[in-house]
């Protein structure tokens, strides 16, 4: 009896609510307006979402805060995936993140700690000031606190939403710089959401707060010079010269040249200063990351790796450019220009040829001596050097005897046939290289015992083989002491090392390490007496990065302008011009069969100027003896 008795009273439940459905509960503008962003602006291309809700320490907890965050929860779940908070995490949770806050002391209590992986994640809030002002200087006084706790955590990208008491609901941005070169914040109404929809289209309320310009502000630039990546067009210690950015040029130069015009910021260009990076050496060495460190520059450039040992503690860009890291040493030369044209034959088949000669003139001078008795051996020797040469006799030098002309021709016959030997031989002479065969990997010049001069030790190279450089006198003091070699001086710049070894290198097998393009600009700049060659094996690619300030917001902002110029080929015509490796390879292997250029004739242009010299002279010389001087025809004669 009881049980059906409590299954009719539940039927009649059932039947009372399906005639009689609870009411919905009647979302708040505010919150209406928080899911309108999320749905278009986050949800299509994020898959979880945090959700934090913050009171007062000293407040109780608010039952409208709760109910927003239940109404936001009920919408978004089925979309996303939600991490909520009653209070601030350790560590910043997610990309995206919803803030409901009843006071700008609320959310200044946030303390965030960014772990090592995602200080270059970009992070977007979307900020609910749940409690309704009396009047607009308390509303926008307490947005300002709030935006300013989001400049502590270096994020540019906040909407900010609050409602009016007539249920408008307004979304704020910010903007952190102004024409005093202050951080002044300045709030700006985005849009409005009102009757539930807002005013504007979603591109104009957009999380992607861009940086557009910094109003013209200052901002220090440390520099590391290392051409062809930072050039500088003039005397880099003189304040007066730095102060016109135009003298600074090369790859790195033109870049953050091109930056501040877009994002409209002053270059103070600091001096070039040094890496300083082996701690090994204590010389008190302040270099570039110590003034990023100590806040003296906000960017740093000068061919700056991304993975450097120092970069955890900086913000790095996007990779603008890769250049690969390779040793450097001399080309030792074994065959000059006039040289290799000695090369078709050996020494015996060449001192053969001379002593044929000479005989061949000896018997000249014999029978002209004894058949005429006024022999004259410059004659001869002029003809016997005029057939060698390939070149006719006039007929009157020709002999007259039968036995002589039989002579003659065979004398010819020889000279024909070493001429197309030598001829023949030529070509494979002017492919053979003028350099003797470098190492082609890491391994041949360990083993070779080359002496590598670094600024640090390297993994991969003995330590017993390197001599660390930045102090000149060490350098001096353990050069003489390991190898003997006298210097006077030894500065650590890049293109000292390269003077250095390019004088030094044959003798005392030095080595150093440096970028490939950096090798390329210094032969091409000094394309007459470099002798500077690289290994074939790489050491590394080297991507290039502008380093800034720790968690700064300068950095995605550079980010996007930096992949802008890359895909319009804007940093691709920086580099074709100043970065010659691109057109020319630095190194051939002895084996290697290429193109006989221009340039391997020298020795031959050579030879033939000092004999139409020669025969200019000559002529010359008899056309005045003919006209002038009379004096000199009996030496023609």
């Amino acid at each position: 009896m009881l049980r059906r008795l409590g299954f009719l009273l539940g039927l009649s439940a059932l039947t009372l609510g399906a005639l009689h459905p609870p009411e919905p509960v009647e979302m708040a503008p505010l919150v209406a307006a928080a899911l309108d962003i999320l749905e278009h602006q986050v949800s299509p291309s994020q898959s979880t979402l945090a959700v934090i809700a913050l009171t007062g320490k000293d407040e109780q907890r608010d039952h409208g805060q709760e109910e927003m965050m239940s109404s936001i929860i009920a919408e978004v779940g089925d979309s996303m995936a939600l991490r909520t908070f009653q209070a601030s995490p350790q560590e910043i949770p997610a990309t995206y993140i919803v803030f409901l806050v009843n006071s700008a002391e609320a959310f200044s209590t946030l303390s965030f700690q960014f772990p090592e992986m995602q200080t270059t994640r970009e992070y977007n809030f979307l900020i609910l000031l749940t409690r309704r002002m009396s009047s607009r200087a308390g509303r926008l006084q307490a947005l300002k606190d709030i935006s300013r706790t989001c400049v502590r955590f270096h994020t540019l990208n906040v909407i900010l939403l609050t409602q009016k008491k007539s249920g408008v609901v307004l979304a704020y941005g910010y903007r952190i710089y102004n024409k005093n070169c202050g951080l002044n914040l300045t709030l700006e109404v985005i849009d409005r959401h009102e009757n539930g929809s807002f005013e504007l289209g979603h591109q104009d309320r957009t999380f992607d707060r861009v940086l557009k310009s910094l109003a013209g502000c200052q901002v220090r630039v440390s520099w590391y010079s290392l051409p062809p990546f930072t050039i500088f067009k003039g005397n880099e210690s003189d304040p007066a010269e730095r102060a016109q950015t135009w003298r600074l040029t090369g790859i790195d130069g033109e870049l953050i040249k091109l930056l501040a015009e877009t994002f409209r910021f002053r270059i103070i260009l600091e001096e070039p200063c040094d890496k300083c990076l082996s701690r090994d050496i204590k010389d008190g060495c302040s270099g570039c990351f110590d003034q990023m460190i100590n806040n003296d520059s906000s960017i740093l450039i000068g061919a700056m790796s991304g993975s450097h040992q120092h970069r955890s503690q900086f913000s790095a860009t996007a990779s603008y450019y890769q250049s690969s890291m390779v040793f450097v040493l001399h080309k030792d030369t074994q065959l000059g220009a006039v040289a290799q044209l000695a090369v078709p034959f050996t020494a015996s088949v060449w001192l053969a040829l001379v002593v044929s000669s000479v005989l061949v003139m000896l018997v000249i001078w014999t029978w002209q001596r004894i058949s005429t008795g006024h022999p004259d051996f410059a004659a001869h020797a002029l003809h016997v050097l005029t057939t060698l040469m390939g070149n006719p006799l006039v007929a009157r030098c020709l002999p007259t005897n039968a036995r002589m002309r039989v002579f003659h021709a065979t004398w010819l016959l020889l000279v024909l046939v070493l001429r197309v030997v030598y001829q023949g031989k030529l070509y494979d002479s002017f492919r053979a290289p003028y350099n003797k065969p470098l190492p082609g990997q890491i391994s041949e010049l360990i083993a070779a015992n080359y002496t590598l001069i670094s600024q640090e030790y390297l993994d991969f190279y003995p330590r017993n083989l390197t001599i660390l450089t930045r102090n000149g006198s060490k350098v001096r003091f353990q050069l003489v002491a390991i190898m003997g070699v006298s210097l006077k001086y030894f500065p650590p710049p890049p293109k000292e090392r390269f003077d250095y070894i390019q004088e030094h290198g044959e003798d005392g097998r030095l080595i150093t390490t440096t970028l490939i393009a950096s090798m390329s600009y210094y032969n091409m700049m000094h394309w007459s007496t470099s002798r500077l060659a690289h290994i074939r094996e790489h050491i590394f690619l080297y991507q290039l990065v502008i380093y800034l300030r720790r968690h700064t917001m300068l950095k995605f902002a550079f980010d996007r302008k930096i992949k802008q110029l890359l895909s319009a080929g804007i940093i691709g015509h920086f580099v074709r011009e100043f970065d010659s490796s691109l057109f020319q390879d630095t190194n051939v292997e002895p084996h290697e069969v290429s193109p006989i250029p221009l340039e391997i004739y020298c020795g031959l242009y050579y030879i033939s100027a000092i004999l139409l010299g020669a025969a200019g002279i000559a002529f010359v010389l008899e056309l005045l003896s003919v006209q002038r001087a009379n004096w000199l025809r009996r030496y023609f004669e």
